[in-house]
């Protein structure tokens, strides 16, 4: 009744994510007999399940999980790449299972630091069915009519610069109204926007972590300007520790391949003014 019961309930939460073709093999992790490893949640963890006979933990801060392999386990004899057990993991508002692999020291990494990505969560509670495509039409000619004030960042390189006049929330989507200058007389074109969540600081001691964003609509289909630009892009919200920005970045096409960069606190978009 209790296997019944558990997956019924995942079959409900692989049904109602927007994740679902993501989440239908679960993520790998690698341990060895003597490795910890710790996973780093973007928000408070609320429940642990893990397979006992074989793995102990603890929480030594609300967002952060430490799992060791039992005492008694790792002294019988295992043989390496096989199946440890799968590990849940939830938060406030998502649910996260990894499948725990072991390893032999020295002939493969384990992992020792794992962050619960926005790509292996699915929602405890079904979100609410996003705007259309009107809809974030109608929203962006909105934004885009307002006056221009003092931009909220800008980021200038070679000439290019980047300015972030404004965003808003609506429902789980991000509105980013940004303008783009350039002061040659050169026209611009664009081969790439990029958006992109990286870490704050990247210590040496801890595996750097990038997570490309795709926008899910832009007013307007911009591919080259000559002095100024102005468009509206459209992000899927997502959580993310803290410790993390946006980094939108603007390349070139060849020969000149002019780049300019403009970095913000991803916090400053999840407390963005609705509309």
């Amino acid at each position: 009744m209790k296997r019944y019961l558990n997956f019924a309930l995942c079959s409900l939460l692989f049904y109602f994510s927007p994740l679902y073709s993501y989440a239908t093999e679960l993520p790998v992790i690698y341990m060895s007999l003597e490795s910890t490893l710790h996973f780093r949640s973007p928000e408070p963890i609320s429940y642990v399940d893990l397979p006992k006979s074989k793995l102990r933990g603890d929480l030594p801060l609300k967002n952060l999980l430490r799992i060791r392999l039992q005492e008694s386990f790792s002294a019988t004899n295992i043989t390496a790449g096989s199946s440890i057990g799968v590990i849940t993991i939830t938060g406030e508002q998502f649910f996260a299972q990894y499948r725990i692999v072991l390893v032999e020291q020295g002939l493969m990494k384990a992992d020792d630091e794992v962050e619960i990505l926005p790509i292996h969560m699915l929602p405890l509670i079904p979100s609410q069915p996003s705007l259309s495509t009107p809809q974030m039409h109608a929203k962006s000619v909105a934004l885009i009519s307002l006056r221009e004030k003092k931009p909220m960042a800008l980021s200038k390189q070679r000439g290019i610069g980047i300015k972030l006049n404004q965003i808003r929330c609506a429902g789980d989507l991000i509105f980013l109204d940004l303008s783009f200058s350039n002061d040659s007389e050169l026209g611009y074109e664009i081969e790439e926007l990029k958006f992109s969540i990286v870490d704050k600081k990247i210590n040496k001691a801890t595996n750097a972590q990038q997570f490309d964003l795709k926008p899910k609509f832009s007013l307007s289909n911009l591919q080259t300007f000559i002095h100024q630009a102005r468009n509206i892009y459209v992000l899927p919200k997502a959580s993310f520790s803290p410790a993390k920005r946006l980094r939108i970045t603007l390349a070139e096409r060849q020969p000149s391949s002019r780049t300019v960069v403009l970095e913000l606190s991803y916090g400053e978009l999840l407390r963005a003014d609705g509309f």
